[in-house]
């Protein structure tokens, strides 16, 4: 690192008030890719997003499915991505999180968020329609149909039906401006114990899929490394 080679890389920097303020701005950034991803919770006969809405749990098959997509963190003391979700209960107690050592997810899942007054479903619902990936655990006899819960965002919809032989039959639906994603796909067919993975996965590359179409979009490292040049800019001795 100390190499005569390396050497025009080293930057000498004030050490001043400006400098010691835009290094807590450094650390108040993102430094891994982020994602908040929509879990809703349809029973057999839902047919409207106010029961949709009101359920506060569902099947054990679901919960199950809900427990393997991360951890199970109190958000009142959860130190990782919040994606929005508030500390002070109102947006639920917990939440599950998923995190690697270069990706970060928050699931906001509607069974786990409270809806025990107007203004409580208002604020779920705020929160859901926002993220533009959602999966739909659905036990209704008919297909999902897009427009059940009303939102502009919702690019991609992944959807969930079980199966009579314990197996999970996928449906994608996503806009046609959105690019393709993996690793799941429209029509598969896949087991219990490989479902949550599989669709944390999918979730992840669909929302990359999602903001590759965002104008100007950057990376988290690409702004974090841009961020670094202007320090070393204005605060070069």
């Amino acid at each position: 690192m100390n190499s005569w080679d390396r050497r025009k890389s080293f930057h000498l920097l004030k050490k001043n008030s400006k400098l010691l303020r835009e290094l807590k701005n450094l650390d108040s950034r993102q430094c891994r890719e982020t994602h908040k991803i929509a879990v809703f919770y349809i029973a057999e006969g839902q047919e409207d997003k106010c029961s949709i809405l009101a359920n506060a749990r569902g099947s054990q098959a679901y919960e199950d499915f809900v427990a393997g997509l991360g951890w199970e963190v109190d958000l009142s003391t959860h130190g990782g991505f919040m994606g929005g979700l508030q500390r002070n209960g109102s947006t639920g107690q917990t939440a599950p999180y998923y995190a690697t050592s270069t990706v970060e997810i928050i699931y906001h899942v509607s069974t786990r968020m409270p809806s025990d007054s107007d203004d409580s479903l208002t604020k779920k619902l705020r929160h859901l329609g926002n993220d533009e990936v959602h999966i739909v655990w659905s036990e209704h006899t008919r297909n999902y149909r897009r427009g059940i819960i009303p939102t502009d965002f919702g690019d991609v919809l992944i959807v969930i039906y079980p199966m009579k032989n314990h197996m999970f039959f996928i449906e994608i639906m996503k806009k046609p401006e959105v690019p393709f994603f993996g690793p799941l796909f429209d029509g598969a067919i896949v087991t219990a114990k490989l479902l949550p993975s599989l669709i944390c996965a999918t979730c992840i590359n669909a929302s990359r899929a999602v903001k590759s179409l965002i104008p100007l979009y950057q990376s988290f490292y690409e702004e974090r490394a841009l961020y670094l040049e202007a320090i070393s800019r204005t605060t070069k001795k």
